[in-house]
């Protein structure tokens, strides 16, 4: 069977599917946009924040665009001090 649209998915710091985070995106910046939001309003340990992407190939498997890892910019973080 051949799949014609791209979906994306989420997956988390053990690359499976993310169980918070379990749907299909029709756009990267879809995706990443609602782990974002999931990561800034949720407070969970750093393995869960891991947050890696997939794609769906022309043959129905998933294959990984994204590594799992941290989504949000450093500079945004508080420094030390």
């Amino acid at each position: 069977m051949n799949y014609p649209h791209r979906l994306y998915r989420l997956i988390d710091g053990w690359c499976e599917p993310h169980r918070q985070l379990d749907s299909s995106y029709s756009s990267l910046e879809e995706a990443l946009g609602d782990a974002i939001a999931w990561v800034e309003t949720t407070a969970v340990d750093s393995v869960l924040s891991l947050i890696g992407v997939e794609v769906r190939t022309a043959n129905g498997d998933w294959r990984t665009l994204r590594l799992p890892g941290p989504l949000l910019c450093p500079l945004l973080c508080p420094l030390p001090g």
